[in-house]
């Protein structure tokens, strides 16, 4: 089972790098085809056109940073991770069960009055 977490560990570290790596170079890029300097109409055209394929390419790595983001905390909060990474405290889940009555009572309260 180790060795499945840590292939998955190493995984998603790549999936970072990839992304954080697409992301500086595609800003390279842009920063690049910024300057202007006495071009004609095509050629600025061009580089405008070259600059929102990169500008896409961008908003698709950043959102999946945050698909990865969005399912890392979901599997944080299903107890997916606690297990994988030996961080399981009884004490923890004495305490959200508690929290989760207390909020059971107080929905009870608020909404019968």
């Amino acid at each position: 089972m180790e060795s499945t977490v840590s292939q998955r560990t190493l995984q998603l570290i790549e999936r970072v790098n990839n992304n954080v790596m697409n992301l500086n170079k595609r800003f390279d890029n842009i920063i690049q085809l910024a300057p202007i300097d006495d071009k004609d109409k095509c050629v600025t055209a061009a580089e405008v056109y070259q600059i929102e394929v990169h500008a896409a390419a961008m908003i698709r790595a950043a959102e999946d940073l945050l698909a990865l983001t969005r399912s890392l905390k979901e599997a944080w909060l299903f107890g997916q991770l606690g297990s994988s990474f030996n961080t399981e405290r009884p004490e923890t889940d004495a305490s959200a069960v508690e929290v989760a009555k207390a909020l059971l009572n107080w929905h009870k309260k608020s909404t019968s009055t």
